[in-house]
């Protein structure tokens, strides 16, 4: 184990990914890391060995905020503990709601883009989203993930 690195890897996920989240979508998300990494730290899985930034490329989750100390705390006594997952072999998750919003914004930036008009951070952001959460759902199941659960609007899939 890489106990630092991967603390501060965990704090920076939970509190990128869902700051507001509940201590049960926590775990689970955590143990969708731990699930995927193999033989590699779980800080490794969580910034695909490039560092803390964004998801995309390499980088299966967002590490883009700093930990806070209640994300910090969490992960301290997650990793001390490791408590049982309720969503068995859960690898990946996203939020549909949230993932169908950044589509919608990155269709349009595309056509501002292509009509030579100047974009907002957001847009120049969100530009590189292709799929709605259709599309995900559609996609991971061609390739036999299975859906296992949603916590507060979270789904989590093998």
């Amino acid at each position: 184990s890489n106990g630092a690195a991967d603390l501060e890897a965990v704090a920076r996920m939970l509190a990128s990914e869902n700051p507001s989240g509940s201590a049960q979508l926590w775990a689970e998300q955590v143990w969708t890391q731990i699930r995927s990494a193999g033989a590699r730290s779980l800080a490794a899985t969580i910034t695909g060995g490039i560092g803390y930034g964004s998801q995309g490329g390499a980088r299966p989750v967002s590490t883009d905020n700093s930990a806070t100390p209640s994300t910090r705390s969490f992960a301290a006594a997650f990793l001390a503990e490791r408590p049982p997952s309720r969503l068995p072999g859960a690898r990946r998750f996203f939020e549909p709601e949230q993932q169908d919003r950044a589509f919608v914004i990155g269709e349009s930036a595309r056509i501002k883009r292509a009509a030579g008009l100047p974009l907002s951070a957001q847009e120049a952001r969100l530009i590189h989203y292709q799929s709605d959460a259709a599309g995900i759902r559609s996609r991971w199941s061609a390739k036999r993930h299975r859906y296992v659960g949603t916590i507060e609007g979270v789904e989590f899939w093998t």
